[in-house]
């Protein structure tokens, strides 16, 4: 009984959070994503411009690369073709896409 008790309470100790640290999130949660602001047209950005897109890293550029090389994005929902881009990625990614034009995307820094 007391062994079983023993282990309850410890196991009781080692969910509740430390004091000081329960209230101090993380460095990554600290860290805002970039303010981003323009376009990327799909059929003519290079690797480096599409990897500023929200949650595009260098195999997704490629992949964009790669089906570029095939078709022409005819219209923005055409991502969604893409292996790797779904209906979440695509919302995400609305806001900064076109299929003609010059490619304008770049970082902003927040207003303080």
């Amino acid at each position: 009984m007391k062994a079983t008790l023993a282990s309850l309470c410890f196991g009781l100790l080692c969910t509740l959070p430390v004091l000081g640290h329960a209230a101090t999130p993380r460095p990554s949660v600290l860290a805002a994503s970039p303010v981003l602001e323009g376009k990327v047209n799909l059929n003519t950005a290079t690797r480096d411009q599409l990897m500023l897109l929200p949650g595009v890293g260098p195999a997704t550029a490629d992949k964009l690369l790669a089906y570029r090389a095939q078709r022409r994005f005819h219209r923005v929902t055409h991502i969604m073709r893409v292996k790797g881009v779904g209906k979440k990625t695509y919302a995400k990614l609305r806001p900064f896409l076109a299929v003609d034009g010059e490619t304008t995307l770049h970082a902003v820094s927040p207003a303080s």
